[in-house]
């Protein structure tokens, strides 16, 4: 009882500041649209429209104690949520969802090209942004966006991979940032081996006995310092990648996405590709409706290897409400 009290009064704080940030909204929005248009009426010349219009949205920022910049997203968010999903506005003026998600579902409805795809968007957006964390949301609307408009999505990552580069940057302390804009699914077989490479590290060093106290990702550090500057890394470790895709997209008779475990879309084509070296494994999934892995059953608590496999491929991410965790670094029954 007293949890559900907690849980309902927490409910009501969180629809109130949803409320309140609806109500910061719809003031800067209606001031900035009032002042805008006054000086719009004028017979100033450009130039000093202009700088009224800047003057606006300064006096915006100082009431509020924002900056100018975070005024400016203000209004465009705003506008293009009151223009292409309406629906969106609604509930955020019900206090459903706070202007994080707004933001988030905003940026997503900018990209978008068609009619239809804006609709699916503004049908099921709000729900799902209501009873999901933004991290969740994000990648929700990254998958719909693939699957809503997939040529758009492919294009769009292809014009990004030709900025695809290395850098890096030192710090003051003797250490350095490496940081690179990668393809997505060349990145993923990199963390994954990254990953397994690190695990493979014995725990107590064989030739000294001494215990091995670095953390995983000091490991995982090492060893791309350790294959970077060697030229060959380890042969027995491989990088172990997972992708579902819809066998009409996988064959070419539609063209959506495929799903890496933790959810994040990847291009059909590549997941073509990928298919086409000798050492991928194909296993076919038999889902129900809502999801549910129908080919593989179990009693008792611990489940064959079988069973292991259905429902990594099933859930990718740890299925406890707001996690993200890789299901692989999760026990299996947060699965």
């Amino acid at each position: 009882m007293e949890f559900n009290r907690a849980i309902t009064a927490g409910d009501a704080v969180r629809r109130a500041r949803a409320i309140a940030e609806f109500e910061e909204w719809e003031f800067v929005v209606h001031f900035h649209a009032k002042r805008t248009a006054e000086i719009d009426r004028t017979d100033d010349i450009l130039l000093s429209k202009d700088l009224g219009r800047r003057e606006v949205t300064l006096e915006l920022a100082q009431a509020l104690h924002v900056s100018e910049q975070h005024v400016w997203a203000l209004v465009h968010e705003a506008s293009t949520i009151t223009d292409r999903t309406p629906q969106v506005w609604e509930s955020f003026r019900e206090g459903d969802i706070d202007s994080v998600r707004v933001s988030a579902i905003a940026a997503t409805a900018e990209k978008l090209q068609t009619p239809e795809a804006l609709t699916v968007l503004e049908r099921s957006a709000p729900e799902y942004a209501a009873t999901h964390t933004i991290a969740e949301l994000r990648a929700w609307l990254r998958r719909l966006r693939a699957r809503l408009e997939p040529q758009e999505v492919s294009a769009e990552t292809a014009r990004a991979t030709e900025d695809r580069r290395v850098s890096i940057t030192h710090n003051d302390d003797g250490t350095s940032w490496l940081n690179a804009l990668l393809p997505t699914g060349g990145a993923i077989v990199i963390g994954d081996r990254l990953r397994r490479a690190a695990r493979a590290v014995p725990a107590v060093d064989p030739e000294t006995g001494e215990k091995d106290r670095r953390t995983r990702d000091q490991k995982q550090a090492d060893q791309l310092v350790g294959w970077l500057t060697s030229c060959t890394g380890p042969a027995d470790i491989r990088a172990e990648i997972a992708i579902s895709i819809p066998a009409t997209d996988f064959i070419g008779l539609t063209d959506g996405p495929g799903l890496t475990l933790d959810g994040e879309p990847v291009g059909a084509e590549w997941v073509r590709e990928l298919a086409q070296s000798e050492h991928t494994v194909f296993r076919r999934l038999v889902l129900d409706p809502i999801g549910e892995v129908l080919d593989t059953t179990v009693l008792g608590y611990r489940p064959p290897e079988s069973l292991r496999q259905a429902l990594r491929w099933r859930d990718g991410t740890c299925r406890v409400a707001g996690c993200r965790a890789p299901v692989h670094e999760t026990d299996l029954d947060h699965a």
